[in-house]
């Protein structure tokens, strides 16, 4: 036993020796040619905080909540991407919350809402835990729902299994998601699907599994968890090119990099069978008869435009494509997500108001309504 002691921790001081090396020369090479230097902005991404509040979520979790705007104004509801959190829809609130009632959340082991008590992690999960906010963080009345990647698989889930949700919602955005990852042939045998980034992630938590089972033990993920929130320059060029298109500003790239190197490994791991396996198109047809619309960049790498596209053929949602755009485009495209989510709240006020009654007055006396 002492041998065997003696073995394991050799075999870790190595490990972590190595680890340690690389990540210093690392540091000096992709520091040096690669990240540049970021000047201060004047309302740095994710500084803007709503009124925070905590709804009871499934499994357990107590949700983190954040709500801006006018109590009384038209509701609006962001759900947020994988390894993101609610407050990577800075351009959103930035933009809207002088007009709109804005809430936003932390998805389940993501940000600081809790993990699942079970430790698993599925869309239904996901779903229900949309279902939860707008139930407990929202009046009851219309609303407008938004979901980025995850968030909008998150949305799908929901207005799926849940009706009272999908009868609330008076308008909904999809950005750069899919409700979709069977892998489809296009009409030029293109095979469709998830493509590199998820997929490489997906061999890798496979080989962690297979070959090196004491991963999973407590103690040696809490010590990767914090490994990997260290402050790393490779991620940045990681989250560069899985995360962004060509012309991204690097605070967009060093924000989703912040945000990714935040994530536990559970969530990392625990949604990749959720995401490569997501199959809601159930919860796009239940979107029939909502105004829907469609967002995605043309380089997006993780939900391609093929994927988009593929929604829109079997659906009666519109389809934006933005150009030089890749997988963040809420924050690559704000104003153009903006103008989007702006057109289906102000649509949504519009449809109220045509479904007042019109009262004809005389003399000062309001008349009766008509029937």
């Amino acid at each position: 036993m002492a041998r065997r002691g003696v073995l394991a921790a050799g075999i870790g001081a190595a490990l972590l020796g190595g680890a340690a090396v690389g990540y210093a020369a690392e540091r000096a090479i992709v520091r040096g040619r690669l990240v540049p230097d970021l000047p201060p902005s004047e309302t740095p991404l994710g500084s803007i905080g709503g009124d925070p509040s905590t709804v009871a979520g499934p499994d357990g979790i107590d949700v983190a909540v954040e709500s801006y705007g006018p109590p009384d104004a038209p509701q609006l509801v962001l759900a947020h991407g994988w390894v993101c959190t609610g407050r990577a829809w800075h351009e959103v609130v930035r933009q809207l919350q002088g007009r709109y009632r804005i809430v936003t959340f932390d998805l389940p082991g993501h940000g600081r809402s809790g993990a699942p008590a079970s430790h698993r992690y599925d869309l239904d999960l996901l779903g229900d835990t949309l279902a939860a906010v707008i139930d407990t963080a929202t009046r009851p009345g219309p609303l407008v729902v938004v979901g980025h990647s995850l968030g909008g698989m998150s949305v799908l889930n929901a207005v799926r299994r849940h009706r009272r949700i999908t009868e609330r919602l008076r308008g909904a955005v999809l950005l750069s998601t899919t409700s979709s990852a069977k892998g489809d042939r296009s009409e030029d045998g293109e095979r469709l699907g998830m493509e590199l980034g998820i997929r490489a992630v997906a061999r890798l938590d496979r080989g962690i599994r297979r070959v090196v089972p004491t991963l999973r033990h407590p103690r040696v993920t809490s010590a990767a968890d914090r490994l990997t929130a260290s402050t790393s320059d490779l991620s940045y060029l990681l989250a560069r090119w899985t995360g962004v298109g060509p012309a991204a500003d690097p605070e967009v790239v060093a924000f989703t990099r912040h945000m990714a190197m935040h994530s536990g490994t559970d969530v990392v791991f625990g949604l990749i069978d959720a995401v490569l396996g997501v199959d809601e198109d159930g919860g796009l047809d239940a979107l029939a008869d909502v105004p829907t619309t469609l967002l995605v960049g043309t380089h997006d790498r993780l939900t391609p435009l093929a994927l988009s596209q593929r929604m829109a053929d079997r659906s009666h949602a519109r389809l934006r494509i933005l150009d030089d755009v890749g997988h963040m485009s809420l924050l690559e495209a704000g104003d153009a997500v903006v103008e989007v989510v702006a057109e289906h709240l102000e649509e949504r006020v519009r449809s109220d108001e045509d479904s007042q009654p019109t009262h004809a007055h005389t003399d000062g006396a309001p008349a009766a309504a008509d029937a």
